[in-house]
Parts: structure tokens; sequence; C-alpha cells
């Protein structure tokens, strides 16, 4: 029997480093990969990003490397055939260990020297820099919810505050913290287009849950949409991750389909809401003061069909 073997192809990169330095007066931190390039002879081809220190956000670069000269524009907007027409272009030579050149921004031009670094621009500087600011306050059941936003992303999320016990607020408020800065460093790693809101749907003194609804672009055909839903069990100090470990003995989606389903219904058609029973296989949900919320899941293109539907306690306990 003849074998075939398969090879994948992916580019090969020469270099990696980071940077450290000015542009003028300003500190900035800049990473450099740089590739072969299959598309021009005598040319290596360069992607990265750097950031302002005093900003933190994420700008990426693509561009090429040809006679020793590094030129490097906003990734967003990168065409290898028209770089030097970019309204933002770093032009820089590699001088030992150093990146000498300038950055012309329409019609000024800014003096650049940067230094090699073997610190992490990410994990070792921008990420400890990170931290959070009050709000306000808002009130559930006397117990309070305290919001905050990150400094740097402006991102906000809430944390428990009074009327929860020391456990109740030891344990979730650092899985808060965790989900606060995922999305925070989320939106500094994507500046062109990053959405987030949050809805909290209960607080009792059993449960918090809550949802986060994201829309995002970071390059690439198509935006990414979700909603994320988190639920905290004040009694056990658990997160609760499928609601099966509430109602272990409710088949939701037979549920669902026994109180919504419409074959007539043109929308339950096209999206195969209570036909394909995969649908709601990695489903969103979240407990409200008088039931669940849950939402089908889809593939990227058929994200509209993504729609709450609702059962009641009442509805629960009697099934």
């Amino acid at each position: 029997m003849k074998q075939c073997i398969v090879m994948l192809l992916f580019p090969i990169m020469l270099w990696s480093q980071s940077y450290v330095g000015h542009v003028e007066n300003f500190p900035i931190h800049l990473q450099l990969d740089v590739y072969e390039n299959s598309s021009q002879a005598n040319t290596t081809r360069a992607e990265g990003y750097y950031f302002y220190d005093s900003k933190l956000i994420n700008i990426p670069l693509k561009g090429v490397i040809s006679n020793d000269t590094i030129t490097l524009i906003d990734g967003y907007f990168y065409n290898e055939d028209n770089i030097s027409s970019a309204e933002e272009v770093f032009t820089l030579q590699k001088k030992g260990n150093t990146l000498i050149g300038q950055l012309k921004i329409k019609s000024q031009i800014y003096q650049v020297v940067l230094t090699e670094t073997d610190t992490d621009p990410i994990e070792d500087f921008r990420n400890p820099k990170l931290h959070v600011v009050k709000d306000s306050v808002s009130t559930y059941n006397n117990k309070q919810i305290v919001w905050f936003h990150e400094a740097y992303s402006n991102m906000s999320l809430f944390r428990l505050g009074n009327g929860f016990t020391k456990s109740q607020r030891a344990i979730f408020n650092s899985k808060l913290d965790s989900i606060h800065f995922q999305f925070a460093q989320g939106k500094l790693d994507c500046n062109s287009w990053f959405e987030v809101s949050n809805t909290i749907n209960l607080v009792n003194d059993n449960f918090v849950s809550f949802k986060i609804s994201y829309s995002v672009y970071c390059g690439g055909a198509h935006p990414s949409y979700g909603t994320v839903g988190y639920t905290f069990n004040l009694k056990t100090l658990l997160e609760v991750n499928n609601i099966e470990d509430l109602y272990p003995n409710i088949s939701f989606f037979q549920l669902l389909k026994s109180e919504y389903y419409d074959p007539s219904d043109p929308f339950q058609e096209e999206c195969n809401v209570f036909t394909d029973a995969y649908n709601w296989d990695n489903k969103v949900w979240n407990l409200t003061p008088k039931g669940v919320l849950l939402t089908p899941s889809y593939p990227h293109a058929m994200t509209p069909c993504e729609e709450d539907y609702f059962l009641s306690y009442d509805k629960l306990i009697a099934d």
C-alpha cells in the first residue's frame, strides 16, 4: 500500500525580538517577528505590534525588510504593494542590538530609537500595570454589587460587596478579577472594535447569575459575536457550569421543544431551532428571579439565530 505524506506549510520564522525605547519623548514597547517572504525576492516579511507605555493599547504592525531597511505600517491597513503611501510608517535600520529610524505620521516625522530587551512587552510590562477603579454601587436584595472599570481598557465588571459573606467575596471576586482582566487584555490586544456589555439577571441568597455579551473584530473576514453565561452558587461556593447540574433529570431541549416548537414559524424552520438538538449542546443559560433563560449556540454565520427562550421554575418543578 502506498503511503501518502501530507505536509503543512507554515511561514518560517527567521528571528523574533522585543524592543523598548522612544518615539521622540514617548516611551514605547515593540515586538517584531520576521519571516521568510515567498512573494518577493530579496525581502523578508515582518509582523508584530507596539504600544505607547502611557496607553498600553496594541497597534498591530506588518511590513517588509529590504536592503537592511525595516518598513512597518499599521497591520489593519496593510497592503504590501503600497506600504510607503500609508499614513503611518515606521522606517528603521537594525544596528547591532538597536533599531534606529523614524515614524512618519502624515506630514510629521518623529525620531525612533529602540533597544533589544529580554522583557516580554505583554506579560512582563503591560499586564502587571492593569488595575481597576471603583465606579458605583448597586443593591440587589440587600446585597451590594460594586462596579469597577479597568483603567487602560475602560472595560467594566462588578465585584461582590457588603451583604455577601467573607468566603463568598474571597472566592467569587477572585473569579471576577480573572474574567475582568481577560476581557481587558482582549480589548487592549484588539483596539479596532471590541464591545462588551454585562447583564445581571439574578442576585439572591443562593445565586449570582449574569451574562457577558461581546462583539469583536480583530481583523480577518468577519467580526465575532457571542455571549458567555456565569452562575455562582453562593451556598456551595462553586461556579455552576451546566444547568443540568441544577436540574439533572430534565431534558431541556425536549422541554423547550414542547413549549416553543412551531413548525409554521419561518424563523424556527430556517434556524432549525427545535429540529437539530446539537444547536443546544453548548447553550448559554442564566437564572432569573422567575425562571431560566436559555439560548442555543450556532456556528458563526448563523449567530442571528441565537435567541433567548424562557422556562419558569414552576415548569421545571412540574417536570
